[in-house]
């Protein structure tokens, strides 16, 4: 017990650490760990119970990173959570359809297209106007990254800054902490989906494909991590933020791959 205990702090230092750095929502840690400390847990029980906890590790650091910022975007963050609640609740309802062997093999995919894509990341400068103009691919961003957050479990933090970066509608510096704002719209909405759907994985605690007992021990995890992560993402470039996503992606992507041939 005492070692499932600190397994579990352990990853959500992780969750806590890659969400304030990176703005990734922690789900692409917390899938693969559930399914492998939590005995006999399934993909989408993991998915679900993710999605809820990114809600709460999410909202704090949204805080966190724009405290004290001057000029937060409030009116981008709406657009893409605009999408994101519609992506998200889609993809979750989606997968819950299909098997688990499917999920894997997606999320794996677009993991590796990402880490690819993101490598290749270019600098951008975009006025405030332009970003007004955008409103349509904002949306279109916001339901992308939704329906990949809430399909997978992840939050849609790996598709939204990279699509965002890509777009030019948010600068290097101030991406974690719009992504963090977008990523709790879209974890509600995909912790809905999960919600009512039907019970996979029979354990006390679980309700349609949320186990709500890992939820304390990896929240208590990721607030000693998620203030590091802050101070980290103060100091990445995008030259560095670009090989440490782009590197971590990639590495996920191939665990899938290897469960997934296992």
């Amino acid at each position: 017990m005492a070692i499932y205990i600190i397994e579990m702090c352990l990853v959500g230092i992780g969750v806590g650490l890659i969400s304030g750095a990176l703005g990734l929502g922690g789900g692409i840690l917390m899938v693969p760990a559930f399914m492998t400390f939590q005995m006999g847990m399934d993909m989408h029980t993991a998915k679900g119970t993710s999605l809820f906890i990114i809600i709460f590790v999410s909202l704090l650091n949204a805080w966190r990173l724009n405290h004290g910022v001057p000029n937060k975007p409030w009116r981008l963050a709406a657009f893409l959570a605009g999408g994101s609640i519609i992506g998200a609740y889609l993809g979750a309802w989606v997968t819950t359809k299909v098997s688990e062997e499917m999920v894997i093999a997606v999320f794996m995919v677009l993991l590796a297209v990402l880490a690819i894509r993101t490598f290749l990341l270019k600098q951008r400068e975009v006025m405030e106007e332009e970003v007004h103009s955008r409103r349509v691919l904002t949306i279109c961003i916001g339901l992308c990254a939704g329906f990949f957050g809430g399909a997978t479990g992840t939050g849609g933090g790996a598709v939204l800054i990279p699509l965002a970066l890509m777009a030019g509608i948010v600068a290097n510096n101030r991406a974690v902490g719009l992504s963090n704002m977008v990523m709790v719209a879209t974890s509600i909405a995909g912790t809905v989906a999960h919600l009512r759907a039907d019970v996979i994985y029979e354990h006390a605690w679980t309700y349609g494909h949320v186990y709500f007992g890992l939820v304390p021990l990896v929240f208590l995890g990721a607030q000693i991590g998620s203030p590091l992560g802050k101070k980290l993402n103060s100091h990445l470039t995008l030259e560095r933020r670009r090989i440490l996503m782009g590197g971590l992606l990639l590495v996920i992507a191939v665990r899938l791959m290897w469960r997934l041939m296992a």
